[in-house]
């Protein structure tokens, strides 16, 4: 499948508003105003400046991230060229059995009920402590959140041997190629040069799970090598090169959703001081208020690709075999018909599920795993430090697609305040 330019652009034009042809890439990196809007007045649309349609409402996203019938998943020319394909985002059927149980067994419930203790809290209490010694000022995303995020995926899949900060710099490599979007009209990439560090950063993880491909399969730790030698369901010994893409995207979205989950909860608890007080006195409102986070300032924003399989009308639109549809997750988040004021962060919100890590059979591999991280980092946080807010010199802000999160986390706090 590929991105279409053909056919839906005409409709569009006689169906769509005229404003859509103004939003850039540029724009949607604060996509807030633009995708409530999309949702209001046209919650189906094609959108010029990244060549596919979006769909922006809760039930819309839903229904196609459900529907085998009629969408299919597929890599973009973007995924593509990042990680390559097929990929567990992408693959469809056996393959996609195959691909998810690869990736997903290592963070499942229950591979890391016994890693939250073990392993996730010593990480966090080890970085807390490091933050003890930075004089009452600290910038979270960096000198706790993202840490305590690449540290417990990657050791979820046994990683030990690479380093906090070199995990960091992989998962920073591989955004700046996910996010180079822009594309000249004639479909090639307008920054080639743009996928450099991402490249660099492919090679060396490829070289990296080769070497762990090699070494004792017996090592209970060791999930890539004993994922290459045990035999696949055609008898034969599995590739390194059919685990790279699928590794890829876990060492993206997997090492940085984390973190922003932590991010966005912080931040969203921030903008409530009242409900942060809350939580800080009673930790077992955590899991609402990360939950909350999630739904409010979801990290991966526009969620995976999928394709028509064949032509079809859907909402009055005509939709063309192949044409890319884009499930704006984080604006069905905020779709007013399941969430009132879903702009605003609500620690009392009404129960209401969220689809912060998508829906269906392609949903995140990580929904387990993200939410205990996150948990267990603000747990050990708020423990510390009761008294922290934010520096009032360097207030909040977020930005990001398809990835959306916090820019930076600048906080104040008195360690002698126990």
């Amino acid at each position: 499948m590929t991105e279409s330019t053909t056919g839906s652009t005409q409709l569009r034009d006689e169906l769509a508003p005229s404003w859509i042809d103004e939003i850039t890439i540029e724009s949607l990196l604060h996509p807030q105003d633009t995708t409530t809007r999309l949702r209001e007045e046209a919650p189906l649309a094609w959108i010029p400046a990244l060549g596919t349609w979006a769909a922006t409402s809760w039930d819309l996203c839903k229904e196609i991230a459900n529907d085998t019938e009629n969408f299919e998943a597929v890599s973009s020319p973007l995924a593509t060229r990042v990680f390559g394909d097929p990929n567990v985002t992408s693959a469809e059927g056996d393959l996609h059995t195959h691909l998810r149980n690869a990736v997903a067994t290592p963070v499942s419930a229950r591979a890391i009920r016994g890693q939250i203790e073990s392993r996730m809290r010593p990480t966090a209490k080890g970085l807390i402590e490091k933050l003890r010694t930075q004089g009452g000022t600290a910038e979270l995303l960096v000198d706790y959140f993202e840490p305590i995020s690449v540290r417990s995926v990657a050791d979820s899949y046994g990683f030990f041997d690479v380093e906090t900060d070199t995990l960091r710099r992989w998962f920073h490599q591989l955004k700046t190629g996910s996010t180079n979007m822009a594309r000249n009209p004639d479909g090639s990439f307008a920054n080639p040069d743009g996928f450099a560090l991402t490249d660099g950063a492919r090679e060396e993880i490829r070289e990296y799970l080769e070497g762990k491909a090699k070494e004792d399969t017996e090592d209970p730790n060791n999930v890539i090598a004993r994922w290459i030698h045990a035999e696949s369901t055609d008898g034969q010994t599995r590739s390194i090169d059919a685990l790279v893409p699928s590794m890829l995207i876990v060492l993206l979205g997997g090492l940085q959703e984390p973190g922003h989950a932590l991010g966005s909860t912080f931040f969203g608890l921030t903008t409530r001081p009242e409900q942060l007080q809350r939580v800080i006195a009673d930790k077992t409102l955590l899991p609402k208020a990360i939950s909350e986070g999630l739904r409010w300032m979801s990290p991966l924003y526009a969620g995976p690709a999928r394709a028509a399989k064949h032509d079809l009308v859907l909402q009055g639109q005509q939709i063309h075999k192949g044409d890319i549809m884009r499930l704006v997750y984080g604006s069905a988040n905020h779709d007013s018909k399941y969430y009132e004021h879903g702009e605003l962060y609500d620690l009392d919100r009404y129960a209401h599920p969220h689809l912060a890590f998508g829906d269906g059979r392609h949903s995140c591999v990580g929904s387990a795993l993200g939410p205990q991280i996150a948990r267990v980092g603000l747990e050990e946080l708020f423990a510390a430090f009761p008294n922290i807010s934010v520096d009032p010199a360097r207030p909040i802000t977020s930005a990001g697609w398809p990835f959306h999160g916090p820019t930076a986390l600048n906080v104040l706090f008195n360690d002698d305040a126990r």
